[in-house]
């Protein structure tokens, strides 16, 4: 008998401990963890990355598809000028927006929608695109982009140049 409730306690403690590596409170996403991001290996799969980051505000997840030698171009029409930022600021900047706005929507639209198939790599690629942006019920923002995208061989798209044309 005294077996029996050694081997009933450890069963009853192997119980706890594995259900003890379970977040109740963790919502579940629907679908697999990996049906969330995409490997970035199509410039459409770079774009729902962006559009997710946005969604979710996740700044490292958005980190992830910017090159190291990004910059972000826009003209400014005060100064009559180009002007812009690197990679680091950006960062800092969409962090700071992640933070201030609690319900952010980014819709992306191909210029070209044959553009979101593009798969080559080892290869540079421009992209014309058109977005809506929705920050709270604030504000929305709408405009056309310029991108130059960079895929190295076996690896996946990443933002080299941003230029935002409103």
């Amino acid at each position: 008998m005294e077996r029996l409730q050694i081997a009933g306690a450890l069963i009853l403690a192997l119980a706890l401990l594995t259900a003890g590596c379970v977040n109740p409170f963790a919502p579940s996403l629907s679908g697999s963890a990996g049906s969330l991001w995409t490997d970035a290996s199509t410039v459409g799969g770079l774009f729902q990355n962006f559009s997710t980051a946005y969604q979710l505000a996740d700044s490292l997840q958005y980190a992830d598809l910017l090159d190291e030698q990004f910059q972000f171009q826009y003209y400014d029409q005060n100064m009559l000028r180009t002007d812009g930022w690197y990679r680091d600021t950006d960062l800092l900047a969409t962090s700071r927006m992640f933070r201030s706005f609690h319900d952010i929507a980014l819709i992306w639209s191909f210029r070209n929608p044959s553009d979101a198939a593009i798969a080559t790599p080892d290869s540079m690629v421009d992209v014309l695109m058109s977005y809506r942006l929705n920050l709270d019920d604030l504000s929305v923002l709408e405009g056309f982009a310029r991108f130059t995208l960079l895929k190295p061989a076996g690896g996946k798209f990443r933002i080299v140049l941003w230029r935002d044309d409103f």
